[in-house]
């Protein structure tokens, strides 16, 4: 504690005693006053909410009203059926401001007529809707154009003695009309579930989100769950929020709540110079009673104090006599002089101490490090276990859940095809290739995941690296458009290893290497003895290369950048270098081509 400050704690506290129940007085009527003129204003928010939700609702009636005195007029007077030509309806619809699409539906929901811009409105939601409740339904919002943000209903309507189902697109800039502007400073918001604000009572129907209402909407759409009706005080407004019930629309009525506190602060400013007196009386009885407890108490504890900084300073001999009146603090001056004896003694043993406790931490942090180190590593490997069992299991659902009914769609093309003979025409025949493509890449990505989830036991051979390069060479379909280069060395490079689980890595880096080349290119495949001792394959294509923001991903399982790829093919490369403790290399610059290289130890070298 800085010197000083125990007479500023003193004389604030005096302060705080004597201010205290005139605070507790301001804060107890405020709040009940506050609280009176809340109650009065959530009244008339509520009020203001039912009316707009009545409003609403009469914009949607009155709309069905009109649209259905237009069509029974016209089935009167025209005695006829409705038919998508009737020009009479199109003319109307086009002209009209209350409507921008009309569709007529028989009882059994079918469209037979519709009117309106292009391309047709669906009215699929609205027509069931209405067909399982019989109520008038509304629907969702979507832009007309040359009309408009509009929202969907849907009607039953009767007339010539057959049951119909009506279906429009109504244009919102009709609820103006309906709606009231608010009521002072009070203010309306509509909102769809979605979180879309379609009117708001300062700026009228809005064809999007307003950026200044986003908070709003992200904290009132979970609350309209809550109940028909309910009070909501957030952001500065007191509000009242409800669902419509015919349109599913949040209505949300709120007012400023600083105007509400303003009045309050109106009242107390008239009293202000009376206030004002009290607090500087105040303030004065205060200061005289702080100087009178200082005397007391704050010069001895002073001379103590610097008896403490004496002591820290290490400067003991210069410590002064203590006073020691007769009262509370003669008794912590004595107690506080045998507290110096014995810091003295325990001074030397705390250095010690910490000298100790300085070698322990160094040694517990070493070890601690080490431990660490040690769990992170048993982490990221039970990890990695249970990332692989759990796609084992998906694998072996996927090869019994989707490749067993593939091949039985195999088989259903090959005996069409066969049934059908020479008579198969070139369309058909077509469409039976696609099938057998897409079978094809179904099954290359079931396999993809079995590969890479399988897991068997290694059967190590030691083979030719150069010789074993030129089979599987010889064994895949390389492309006209691409040409095939080989630089093979010309004595042995024995190497141990899986070669069936080699075999498919190397496929793998070769397909993908004809994959990027779609429209021709150069592939490059090299052996050769390394300086250090060790056996090369690089694999070498004129592709479009990698972007180095891309090339410590394109390893990980299930990462790929091919709009139907599985992104296993180079996680499994990874997979069997690993258990084959095999070295591999990637070097891609863009526009330049990639080079994939893998380093195997010769086998006599580990002999």
């Amino acid at each position: 504690m800085k010197k000083g400050q125990l007479k500023r704690l003193i004389f604030f506290s005096c302060i705080l005693v004597a201010l205290l129940p005139l605070f507790l007085a301001f804060f107890f009527t405020y709040h009940y006053e506050s609280a009176l003129l809340k109650s009065e204003k959530l009244g008339v928010l509520k009020t203001l909410n039912l009316t707009t939700g009545k409003e609403i609702d009469s914009f949607f009636q009155n709309s069905t009203l009109l649209l259905n005195n237009f069509l029974n007029i016209h089935t009167l007077h025209n005695r006829h059926e409705i038919s998508p030509k009737n020009e009479y309806i199109s003319s109307f619809i086009e002209e009209s401001a209350e409507f921008a699409s009309l569709a007529f539906f028989d009882s059994n929901a079918h469209e037979y007529a519709y009117f309106g811009p292009k391309p047709k409105f669906k009215y699929k939601h609205e027509i069931e809707s209405t067909l399982k409740t019989g109520a008038l339904t509304v629907g969702n919002l979507g832009v007309v154009k040359g009309k408009g943000l509009s929202v969907s209903i849907a009607f039953k309507n009767s007339f010539l003695d057959k049951t119909n189902f009506v279906a429009s697109q109504i244009p919102l800039s009709n609820l103006n009309n309906y709606l009231l502007a608010g009521q002072g400073d009070n203010d309306v918001l509509i909102f769809t579930k979605k979180g879309l604000l379609i009117y708001s009572s300062k700026d009228g129907v809005n064809e999007g989100t307003f950026a200044g209402y986003r908070k709003e909407m992200e904290i009132l759409a979970p609350k309209a769950e809550e109940g028909a009706l309910i009070s909501v005080e957030m952001d500065g407004q007191l509000g009242v929020l409800s669902v419509n019930n015919l349109s599913g629309w949040l209505i949300y009525t709120y007012f400023p709540l600083n105007k509400v506190e303003g009045n309050l602060f109106d009242i107390y400013s008239k009293f202000s110079k009376e206030i004002i007196s009290i607090v500087v009386i105040t303030l004065i009885f205060a200061l005289l009673i702080s100087f009178y407890i200082s005397s007391i108490m704050v010069e001895p504890l002073n001379v103590m104090a610097n008896a403490f900084n004496k002591m820290e300073e290490g400067k003991a001999d210069e410590v002064q006599d203590l006073p020691f009146p007769n009262n509370e603090i003669g008794a912590l001056s004595l107690a506080f002089a045998k507290m110096i004896d014995s810091l003295k003694i325990r001074f030397e043993e705390l250095e010690q101490e910490r000298e100790d406790l300085a070698g322990l931490n160094q040694s517990l942090q070493i070890r601690v490090g080490s431990r660490t180190k040690e769990l992170r590593t048993a982490l990221n490997e039970l990890i990695k276990k249970e990332r692989l069992a759990a796609i084992g299991q998906m694998a072996s659902v996927v090869s019994h859940e989707i490749k067993n009914p593939l091949a039985v769609i195999k088989n259903a093309v090959y005996l069409l095809k066969a049934r059908l003979g020479n008579n198969i025409d070139v369309k058909m025949s077509k469409n039976f290739k696609v099938i057998e493509e897409e079978i094809n890449q179904a099954n290359g990505i079931i396999e993809e995941i079995l590969g890479y989830a399988r897991t068997r036991e290694q059967i190590l051979t030691t083979i030719d690296l150069s010789l074993y390069a030129r089979e599987i060479l010889s064994s895949y379909p390389i492309p006209k458009n691409v040409q095939l280069t080989t630089y093979f060395y010309t004595d042995d490079l024995p190497v141990t290893i899986d070669s069936e689980e080699m075999k498919q890595a190397l496929r793998n880096v070769i397909a993908n290497a004809i994959e990027v080349m779609q429209k021709g290119g150069m592939l490059v495949v090299k052996t050769k003895l390394l300086k250090d001792g060790r056996a090369s394959l690089s694999i070498t294509d004129s592709g479009p290369g990698i972007p180095a923001s891309l090339q410590e991903k394109i390893f990980t399982p299930f990462f790929t950048t091919k709009a139907r790829g599985t992104g296993l093919g180079l996680a499994v490369v990874k997979k069997v270098c690993v258990r084959n403790k095999v070295d591999f290399k990637l070097k891609s610059e863009e526009g330049k081509g990639t080079k994939i290289t893998f380093i195997f130890s010769i086998a006599n070298a580990n002999k």
